[in-house]
Formats: structure tokens, C-alpha cells, sequence
């Protein structure tokens, strides 16, 4: 269960392994000091030596790589030579030759990761509309318990603080107002915050998102790559290498466990896919795994059977000899690596629902079992992945007994799956900038009427609707849509969603897209005319009710608006954004205690939504109610705290409210998250000056400052 807003516990040492693996010097190491370990870890210096670094209790680093394919990297063969640091890591450590991804997307695999559960139990099952269960608990929650100072930082938006993956993480930098960050911004996060909590045992994740596409890597990154794909990967090997080297000065590196995986592959065109998401080919789902821990793991071993990315977390908690997870479907990896060959036919589990959600197709879902990988679908396929790695010839109907046992198998898998509860709260619908940044990267999400939902995950076994390989052409189709439609290229994406709409007339998602590149065509009455169809014919979809009303209110027509919004409201109570976007039209309209009541109501309904504790402090600011606004203000940065301009909008209340000193700090926060950040620099302008001015009429004896 989520540990956010719960206070650390006083760090104390975890309890020394009693297991094979830790190395006979360190076991002695650690009995001799585990007197003297805790005022020594509070009396250490900022980089501690290595001598000493060597007996402290090791810490954690997760490094997840997105959309890397594992057969792009030098150490699995790739012979381009442009990722030097990874293959380092690898010669140093255990690379893993195949490892199972459970889903070829960022949100869903990172949250097996995280949890050790499979998509359909912990709930995060795509990028949009989507959220990790607080029901669930996740490695840093464990590791926060344990005394562990725990950091994650995030490159892109998919894995936004309100995804709920930041769960047991007391520093969590996500993307902010982004779409995403490069690598180095990234990179220099966590380096500071390493140097911050150099003395302290930590565990961070730092999530690296440059090879998505575009493939666009910084122009001053110097790279022999031979496409701009690998290009990408060669710039974040550059960032690992940064720090890998940071570890080494602070002398932590050969202390830490450190984790390499990617979350999912890139198709890069094979089996008629550009990129990722809607197969479950190898391509996508096959990933980089490297664990890489001095004395706790053999050094340049490679481990041939096949593994699971669900397998990390309860791997890592056995190697710090702590209890697993209350609830996992991973297994510990250590007697593998050992050599034992009792867990070599773990079954890898892998799924994607992104065609049920945009083209209502079916679900897919895979598993593999040694050489054998099946793909459950409307036409069945079976691999031989050790004489056919790029799965091309489907063996279904030579092997009929295997199609039929792997089937049985994966039905097996879920049936004995464990529940955790909590499936009120994986939904999470998305507010315009949201929605904006993830499209901004290609993920169109869909419908949320199509949710995948059900009591019981067996009674969706049967694959419904078309099989998403008829499909891979109207796919791309929707990718360079997509692609189209977030770079402002809306003649375009009005043509593409136009074919969209005639091959699938009655996916709302295509007919809502295609009103969107109207209208940011200014033909506004076009697009109205599109949600007026769609609201007569589906009356009692949210989503269409929703986005009638908000285009309404985009152009002014802003009583039948706020009619559309309520409406919204009354066939879903619980939407934020329905809630936010009518407080917003009632207050242009003038009815400002209205309008605070339903801001306050979406803020209940979603405690992380910023835009909603924003636009509600304006308000009150806008009523000199400034106690109220400096509270909303503050609620908005306690969820986004590396914002600079919440802690400016903190300031700038404060000013107003007289209040210099207080002012002055917030201020001076918003300038440590960005030194340039000018509605900062302008507010500690305006206090110097005022001050100045009462300075002077004090000493004037003048009393009366109003207008100051």
C-alpha cells in the first residue's frame, strides 16, 4: 500500500545476509562494524573512502533504458560499438540474454517492475487513463521502510507523479510541464541528489527516455551511430556514463547494486510496426537486463534461460536479505545465477490492450515457456524462438498439442493470479496539458468507454474484436495521425483521421480526433457539428459530453457549455477535469462562489490535480482571500515540488498578502530549481523596492503606506 505522505522511519542497518551469495570478507566486514555502523554513517564524510565504502550495507540503483531493443546494445552483439558504459556494466556483472518485458509499454512494464505483478493485477495496464494502484506496493515502498532514502528521476511523461508510480518515493522529479527531458537534465537530478545523500543508504531509479521517437538526439552529442535510433541509445549510454562516474568519486559504485533494463523494444518497421505498443513481438518485448553488484553477484557471466522483468524486485530484495513483497508473481533470480537450473522454464507473461483502446481490436496477450512463445489472439501464433528468433513463421498448425498446452498454460497463469483490491482507483482521467504532453509522444490512448475492466481477469481470455495484425496498416496510419495532430500539422492529420473514420466508423476516439484537427483549423462550427452527431447518438458517453462542452466553452458559447460540463457531471460525478473546466466557465461568468465550490470538488475528487489547486488559489486570490490562495498554492507544490513557478505563485501570495519575509523564501525555492526563472527574480525585485519605500517613509515618519 502507497507509503506517500508517511514520515521514514529512523534508518537503522538492515540485518547482514545469511545468503550464499554474499562473499565470505564482506560477511565478516559487516559482523565486525555492525556496532559502530550507525554512528558511523552519521559522522561520515561526503564522499566516504573506499575502505570504508566497501562494509557499508549496499545501496540501490535502478537505470531503466526506454525503448531500448536489447539487440541494439554491444554487449548483446550489436556491432555498432556506441554503448561503452553499458558494456561495461555488463563485463562487470550478470547480463541477462533473454529477459521477458510484460508489456511494450512505459507505465505498464515499469509498474511490474516496481511491484512484481503483471499488469492485469496491479492495474496499470496503459499510458492513458491509467494509474498504479495504491493498493499495490512497490520495491521503494519496502526499501523505504527499511531505512533507504529513496529517489526517482523521470524523463517523460507517461511516468508522471499522477500515474501513481511514485509511490514510496520521497524525492520524485517527474518531467513537470514536459513531454519529456534529455537525458542530461535528467542525469544532473540525480547526480545532485546523490551528492545530497552520499553518507545515507539509498535507492534511486533514474529513467532514461531518449531512443523513443523521434529519434532526435541533442546536436552537440558526439556520436559515430550509424542511424539516429542508435544514435539516441549512444547519448544515454554517454548519461549512464555520467553516473557510473559520479558513483566512483563518491565511492558508492562498488557498493551499489546497480540495475540496467529497459522497459520495452522498438519495432523499427518489423512486422509492419514503426515503433511500439500494439505488438507483442519480440521486437518490443525481448529487453536489455544487467545486474551489476561487487561481491554480491559474479562478475562477465551471462545467464541463457529466459527471465522476466517481473523477477527484479523480489531479485534485489533477497540480494539486501529483506522480505519479499506481500504479493509478487516474480521469482528470485539469484539461483540462476548460481548456476541452477530448477527455475529455467519460468513462464513470461506479456500483454497490450492499446488496439482494444484506440481501434477496438483485441487484446493481446503472450507466453513464452523455454523456446516456445504463443500470442493468444483471434488466429493463434506459436514461435520457435530458438530456430525462428523474428517470429515469421507462426507454427499453430504444425503443433497443435504445443498451441493447445501453451494456451492452457496462460490460462492457468491468470486463473491462480493473486488479486490486491484497489480497482476503484486505476483509473485516472487526464486534463487538456496532460493529455497534450503524452499525445505529444504518440500515445493516443482512446475512448475511456473501452476501459479494460472486469471482476475477474479470466472472463477477457477469450480474444473479442479484430485481430490487431489485420490492422498494422491502419496502425501506422494512426501513429502518423497521431504524429501529425501534436506537431501542428492539422491539414494532415485531418486527411489521416479522415480515412480512419471511413475503415472505422464506429470508433468515437477517430471521430473526436478528426473534430480536433478541424477546429485547430479555426473551422470551428465544422467540429461543433461532429460532437452534436456523436452526442445524439451517444448520449451517455462521458467522453463525448466532456469534449462537446469543452468546445463550447473554446468558443465562448459558454451557457450551453456550462449545460454540456453539468451534464458530464451528472452521468459521471467523480470527473475532475468536468468539474475543473465548469468551475473555470462559472467564474468567466461571474459566479464565483459556484465556481470554488466545484474547483474544491475536483481537488477532492483528484488530490494531485496542480492545474486545480492553481486556478483555485487564483480565485481566492483574485477575492484577497489570501490565506485561502497561499494554502492552494502550497498543496499544488508539495505535489509538484521541482516547480519552479508554483513556488513563485507561493511568493507572489505572500507579496500580496504582505507577507515579505515568507515571500522572500519562496521566492529564493523557486530560484534553487531554476536559477533564471524571472516572475521569481521580478518578486524579490518588487520586495527589495518596497521594503526600500518603507524604509524611507519610517524614517520620515510617514505611517500610512496604502498603494505601496
Amino acid at each position: 500500500m502507497s507509503a506517500r505522505g508517511a514520515q521514514r522511519p529512523n534508518r537503522i542497518s538492515p540485518p547482514t545476509s545469511k545468503s550464499g551469495v554474499w562473499i565470505l570478507s564482506a560477511m565478516l566486514g559487516l559482523i565486525a562494524l555492525s556496532v559502530g555502523a550507525a554512528v558511523w554513517m552519521a559522522s561520515a564524510p561526503t564522499s566516504p573512502d573506499a575502505n570504508e565504502a566497501r562494509v557499508r550495507p549496499p545501496n540501490v540503483l535502478v537505470i531503466t533504458m526506454d525503448t531500448t531493443r536489447a539487440d541494439h546494445l554491444g554487449c548483446y552483439g550489436h556491432p555498432a560499438g556506441v554503448t561503452p558504459n553499458i558494456d561495461k556494466i555488463a563485463r562487470e556483472g550478470v547480463l541477462f540474454e533473454q529477459c521477458v518485458s510484460a508489456a511494450p509499454s512505459t507505465l505498464s512494464s515499469h509498474a511490474t517492475i516496481f511491484t512484481g505483478l503483471y499488469p492485469y493485477v496491479h492495474g496499470a495496464r496503459d499510458n492513458v487513463g491509467y494509474r498504479l494502484r495504491e493498493a499495490n506496493t512497490t520495491l521503494a515502498e519496502a526499501l523505504s521502510e527499511q531505512g533507504f532514502v529513496t529517489g526517482a528521476f523521470i524523463s517523460a511523461a507517461p511516468l508522471h507523479r499522477r500515474s501513481g508510480i511514485d509511490q514510496g518515493f520521497e524525492t520524485f522529479m517527474d518531467a513537470g510541464t514536459e513531454s519529456m527531458l534529455v537525458g542530461e537534465e535528467t542525469c544532473d537530478r540525480a547526480i545532485r541528489w546523490l551528492r545530497e545523500h552520499a553518507n545515507e543508504r539509498l535507492f534511486g531509479w533514474v529513467h532514461f527516455y531518449d531512443p523513443h521517437f523521434p529519434y532526435e538526439a541533442p546536436e552537440d552529442s558526439v556520436s559515430t551511430a550509424p542511424n539516429p535510433y542508435l544514435r539516441e541509445i549512444a547519448y544515454m549510454d554517454s548519461q549512464i556514463g555520467r553516473l557510473v562516474s559520479e558513483l566512483k568519486r563518491l565511492n558508492l559504485y562498488d557498493n551499489t547494486i546497480i540495475v540496467l533494463v529497459a522497459d520495452h523494444g522498438e519495432s523499427l518497421g518489423e512486422h509492419d510496426e514503426l515503433t511500439h505498443l500494439y505488438f507483442i513481438y519480440d521486437t518490443t518485448i525481448h529487453v536489455p537486463l544487467i545486474l551489476r553488484a561487487g561481491g554480491l553477484l559474479p562478475a562477465n557471466t551471462r545467464v541463457e534461460a529466459p527471465v522476466r522483468t517481473v523477477d527484479i524486485s523480489p531479485t534485489l530484495l533477497s540480494m539486501l536479505n529483506l522480505e519479499p513483497l506481500p504479493i509478487s508473481q516474480g521469482t528470485n533470480l539469484q539461483p540462476l545465477v548460481a548456476g541452477s537450473k530448477s527455475n529455467h522454464e519460468l513462464p513470461g507473461y506479456s500483454e497490450t490492450i492499446a488496439g482494444k483502446l484506440t481501434l477496438d481490436t483485441s487484446i493481446l496477450r503472450s507466453l513464452r515457456i523455454g523456446k516456445w512463445k504463443y500470442i493468444h489472439a483471434p488466429r493463434a501464433e506459436l514461435y520457435d524462438l530458438s530456430n525462428d528468433p523474428g517470429e515469421l513463421q507462426n507454427l499453430v498448425t504444425e503443433f497443435p498439442g504445443q498451441t493447445q498446452t501453451l494456451q492452457d498454460a496462460l490460462r492457468g497463469l491468470i486463473a491462480e493470479s493473486p488479486e490486491i483490491g484497489g480497482d476503484a482507483d486505476d483509473a485516472v482521467a487526464l486534463d487538456e496539458e496532460d493529455l497534450n504532453r503524452l499525445e505529444g509522444l504518440g500515445y493516443v490512448g482512446g475512448d475511456q468507454e473501452n476501459r479494460i475492466a472486469a471482476t475477474h481477469e479470466l472472463d477477457l481470455f477469450e480474444p473479442t474484436g479484430g485481430d490487431p495484425k489485420d490492422f498494422a496498416g491502419a496502425i501506422t496510419t494512426l501513429s502518423m495521425a497521431q504524429h501529425h495532430l501534436s506537431h501542428g500539422e492539422f491539414q494532415e492529420a485531418e486527411a489521416t483521421f479522415r480515412e480512419l473514420v471511413a475503415q472505422f466508423p464506429d470508433v468515437i476516439e477517430m471521430q473526436k480526433r478528426l473534430a480536433r484537427a478541424i477546429f485547430s483549423q479555426n473551422r470551428f462550427d465544422e467540429a461543433i457539428k461532429i460532437y452534436e452527431t456523436l452526442c445524439a447518438k451517444h448520449p451517455e458517453n462521458v467522453g463525448v459530453r466532456y469534449g462537446y462542452g469543452r468546445l463550447l466553452d473554446k468558443v465562448g458559447r459558454r451557457a450551453e457549455a456550462i449545460e454540456q460540463l453539468a451534464a458530464t457531471l451528472r452521468l459521471d460525478p467523480d470527473h475532475a477535469e468536468a468539474c475543473h473546466d465548469l468551475a473555470a466557465a462559472l467564474s468567466k461568468d461571474g459566479h464565483i462562489d459556484e465556481a470554488i465550490e466545484y474547483y474544491r470538488h475536483a481537488v477532492r475528487i483528484r488530490p494531485s490535480y496542480v492545474q486545480a489547486h492553481v486556478d483555485l488559489a487564483m480565485l481566492h486570490l483574485d477575492q484577497q482571500q489570501f490565506d485561502s490562495a497561499i494554502k492552494s498554492f502550497r498543496k499544488a507544490a508539495s505535489i509538484s515540488p521541482a516547480n519552479p513557478r508554483l513556488q513563485a505563485y507561493i511568493a507572489f501570495a505572500m507579496l500580496k498578502a504582505g507577507q515579505y519575509d515568507d515571500a522572500t523564501s519562496a521566492a529564493q525555492t523557486a530560484l534553487s530549481l531554476d536559477a533564471n526563472y524571472k516572475p521569481a527574480q521580478r518578486i524579490l525585485a518588487d520586495i527589495k523596492r518596497i521594503k526600500a519605500i518603507q524604509m524611507k517613509a519610517k524614517q520620515e515618519g510617514v505611517d500610512d503606506l496604502q498603494g505601496t
